[in-house]
């Protein structure tokens, strides 16, 4: 059996899925929105098995992927700015 491996863009997919389903429970957000969180929710899973695929070192995968979170969430506010 595989040993799971937790790394950043896992934690994030989790953080993000919890936050999409607190604010459907709140009723805070609309249709257009959930896509949005479903469409991060995939770039970042298909971030993280590209990362498991090019990186089998967990230390190295641990550094990418949380430059690579870093780098997204400076983007999406540089958007959000903008």
């Amino acid at each position: 059996m595989k040993r799971l491996r937790i790394t950043p863009l896992n934690i994030a997919s989790a953080l993000v899925l919890a936050g999409l389903l607190w604010q459907v429970m709140n009723d805070a957000v609309g249709i257009g929105t959930i896509g949005w969180f479903f469409l991060l929710l995939l770039v970042m899973v298909v971030a993280d098995q590209f990362f498991r695929l090019m990186l089998r070192n967990l230390k190295r995968i641990w550094i990418a992927e949380g430059a690579f979170l870093v780098f997204v969430a400076l983007g999406l506010w540089v958007l959000k700015l903008w």
